[in-house]
């Protein structure tokens, strides 16, 4: 443990030194941090292992220094089994990889769980736990440090033609050359960071700016920078530094040179993904002496530092995925005040060892609660604070803000519990009989290597099969105060049906002589009994026999066909009153194309109705959205889902690789001019035409469709 400790400090230590060399060049040579000749995001060769956000700032540093052609990297044994070699004297790249193979209960840290394991869990169980990272080091080589060039020349030309970039005295070249590819890739970036992450809008003040207020980036527009790299590390730099805010990262407490170095170095990072020079900002030059120096002498400085880059480059990265961020707030001081309100906080705990939140045998929610030297006890919190837990666990990225919700949340209840306004919860006993319990001699609860919870209890003399422990069942013995004597009734509560068994056979070897007359009388009693319930019996089966009869089951059907049908006529003569004129026109073109996802124009937008919408929202993965308002043919709301009609060529691809037919009908005449999407049809009348149905084909024909629409 203390070998990889200390080899992880070398690790990063060297990290940092590559850092600092390359802000000193970039003091040389006005302001260019890395990848000045454009080439592609580092990466493995031949590997589809995932480059971490520093670990490609780094490996992107490495490959500038050196002057190599690609950002493209081997480790020492790949080479070696491709019948290669690492030249002589050359010195490789620190790697740090983090092995997230194991989940750690954050309630116990004896809890713990493989990743697949992890996978299987539903959303709440999941956000009980957190990753259990383990950290290596390795060493990667360039493949221009190795003889790929000469063993295998025709592989080492592909990875310059394919990952490369421009040559050094091309630098610069970009802005010569219209790159659609590129602006399409930056142009879907904000787009997904305006959704997901952050608001980003034009500025006319002329100065790029983060607005915490309305926590809002505020962008000049695009001719006001230098050069079209400038603009895009800009917008790169503003959602790095929105990504710092107490409801996200919480970076508010970071020294103003580390948040500029966070910002500069995340946004290179971005700035490699878009093939494209990352350049310090004039402002950031003028404290890059500081900075240096700061990171020289101060080992944590530059560790800090670079484990900010990670986590804000990770967070863009997911809302560049489509996952949306939550904006959540540090527990506000009213909302502590609210809770304080409600109980005497002198009288409460500072600190519990325990407060976690599963459910219990009846599937409801139950606020588990251990204070230190105290009796755990469990709750049912109220719906909302339910629902306020699981917003804050899930996305509040601040553990500080966690386990100040945590702690307040429990403060709460045990004020509640204590005064006994809220009634306690057994999650800790069965209903089992202390005779029932005293049958139990012997329990053992235990995970499996395919991370199977079970549990084998030895009933009597004899020992039973396992039985399966829910993962709720299983975080309780965790939490109980005495885990033998929970172990004892949870195995009384899987193995009931055993345990009755025993009692049962107990109860008669033991039971009282009676005389032949009354032993006469109770059998007596039960044949009656016995006869009763074989008449009744009897009787169900009869009358099962006649429901399911042929005749009676069509006579059923008959009916509830008759019933149906009238309850389609009804259904179609109210919706089509109250349809409006444009959902007409949506039907009747959707009649002529009933097998086509037909994109109807309104406005600004393509939208897409009831099926389409559905499928659209799949494919494309855009908002599916309901109105309540309109009704359709089923007399349902109707469904939308839509995209601004620039954003056809990206969105019509993806429909056409899904295998869907597209029939895109525009607008002829519209009953008024508008720029901003609706969110009901239009109810006044408009022309409406299709002017194209695009059906899926070969790639040289869908760039065909492609290039007619633009």
């Amino acid at each position: 443990m203390a070998e990889e400790t200390i080899q992880r400090k070398t690790g990063t230590e060297r990290q940092t030194a590559f850092l600092v060399s390359a802000l000193e060049r970039a003091s040389q040579q006005n302001g260019v941090l890395l990848n000045g000749t454009m080439k592609q995001t580092p990466r493995f060769f031949d590997k589809g292992l995932r480059v971490n956000p520093v670990n490609a700032l780094i490996m992107a540093i490495h490959s500038d220094m050196g002057g190599y052609k690609t950002n493209s990297y081997v480790l020492f044994n790949d080479t070696k089994n491709r019948g290669e070699a690492v030249r002589k004297g050359e010195k490789g790249v620190p790697f740090l990889w983090t092995n997230t193979s194991e989940y750690v209960n954050k309630d116990n840290p004896d809890d713990k769980i493989s990743r697949e394991a992890f996978k299987t869990l539903s959303e709440s169980e999941q956000a009980r736990y957190k990753p259990n990272p383990r950290e290596d080091v390795y060493v990667l080589f360039n493949i221009d440090q190795t003889t790929m060039p000469h063993v295998h020349k025709e592989d080492y030309d592909k990875q310059v033609q394919q990952y490369g970039g421009v040559a050094e005295d091309q630098e610069g070249a970009y802005m010569d050359k219209e790159d659609k590819s590129k602006r399409i890739s930056v142009n879907q970036f904000i787009l997904n960071m305006r959704d997901n992450l952050v608001p980003i809008r034009k500025d006319a003040t002329g100065i790029a700016h983060y607005d915490g207020k309305r926590d809002t980036v505020y962008i000049p527009a695009q001719k006001g920078f230098p050069t079209y790299p400038d603009y895009v590390q800009e917008v790169a730099r503003q959602v790095a530094h929105a990504t710092g805010i107490s409801g996200r990262l919480n970076r508010d407490g970071a020294t103003t040179s580390r948040e500029t170095l966070v910002e500069e170095l995340a946004s290179a990072v971005k700035m490699l993904d878009f093939g494209m020079p990352a350049k310090l900002r004039p402002e950031t030059m003028k404290e890059l002496p500081a900075i240096i120096e700061q990171m020289k002498e101060n080992p944590q400085f530059a560790e800090d530092v670079l484990r900010d880059v990670n986590r804000t480059v990770g967070m863009i990265k997911k809302a560049e995925n489509g996952e949306k961020i939550q904006l959540i707030e540090k527990p506000s001081e009213e909302r502590q005040q609210k809770w304080a309100a409600q109980f005497p906080l002198e009288q409460v705990p500072e600190k519990f060892s325990a407060v976690t939140m599963l459910k219990d045998d009846e599937g409801r929610w139950t606020l588990a609660v251990k204070a230190e030297n105290t009796p755990v006890f469990a709750v049912h919190p109220s719906k909302e604070d339910v629902s306020l837990y699981f917003d804050v666990i899930k996305n509040d990225h601040d553990e500080a803000h966690v386990q100040e919700f945590r702690t307040q949340m429990a403060q709460k209840y045990y004020s509640l519990f204590s005064q006994q306004k809220a009634e306690p919860v057994n999650l800790f006993k069965s209903e089992a009989s202390q005779e029932a319990l005293d049958l139990i001699s012997k329990v053992n609860a235990f995970k499996t290597k395919d991370s199977k919870i079970l549990l084998v209890a030895t009933i009597g003399d004899e020992k039973q099969k396992p039985r399966y422990v829910s993962q709720e069942q299983w975080q309780r013995l965790w939490l109980a105060d005495d885990k033998q004597d929970f172990k004892q009734h949870l195995a009384a509560a899987l193995y009931s049906d055993v345990l009755a068994g025993k009692l049962e056979a107990a109860k008669q070897a033991v039971a009282p002589e009676v005389d032949g007359t009354k032993l006469h009388e109770e059998q007596e009693h039960k044949d009656n009994q016995k006869e009763e319930v074989r008449q009744e019996t009897e009787k169900k089966n009869q009358e099962e026999k006649r429901r399911n009869s042929p005749e009676q089951k069509e006579k059923e059907r008959r009916e509830e066909k008759a019933k149906e049908e009238a309850t389609k006529e009804e259904t179609k003569v109210v919706a089509a009153i109250a349809l409006s004129p444009m959902m007409k026109q949506f039907m009747d073109l959707k009649s002529k194309h009933p097998d086509a996802v037909l994109l109807f124009r309104v406005g600004d937008f393509y939208e897409t109705y009831q099926d389409d919408a559905r499928k659209a929202s799949n494919i494309l993965g855009i908002t599916l959205t309901r109105n309540s308002k309109t009704k359709g043919p089923d007399g349902k709301p109707v469904e939308m889902a839509g995209f601004p009609h620039h954003a056809l060529d990206t969105y019509l691809p993806k429909l056409i690789r899904a295998g869907e037919r597209v029939a895109i009908c525009d607008q002829l005449e519209a009953p008024r001019a508008t720029t901003k999407r609706s969110s009901e049809p239009p109810a006044q009348e408009s022309k409406q035409e299709v002017k194209e149905v695009v059906a899926p084909a070969k790639k040289q024909e869908e760039e065909q469709h492609r290039g007619f629409h633009r």
